[in-house]
């Protein structure tokens, strides 16, 4: 479980990793996390593909989002991803 920061009531924001899916492409591997963001209260799935210098996070549907901004999150996960693929 990752803390990322806390929302707007001060309630903790964490990433939680489920599962994580290498994947072999021409040109290199591209990883798959599969997760929950949450507070503590809601959590929302969340997938991450990682390839390359690429992230991209989709993530379904809940309230999480209505008590931490999204731009905020997708930010602090893409930081979290890039440190992971430099380890």
């Amino acid at each position: 479980m990752i803390y990322l920061t806390n929302d707007a009531l001060d309630q903790a924001v964490y990433f939680e990793i489920l599962k994580r899916e290498p994947q072999k492409k021409s040109g290199g591997t591209e990883q798959r996390f599969y997760g929950l963001l949450g507070n503590g209260v809601n959590e929302v799935p969340v997938t991450v593909r990682s390839w390359r210098d690429c992230i991209e996070m989709a993530f379904g549907k809940g309230d999480i989002f209505s008590f931490v901004e999204e731009h905020t999150i997708r930010r602090m996960l893409g930081e979290v991803f890039r440190e992971m693929a430099l380890h």
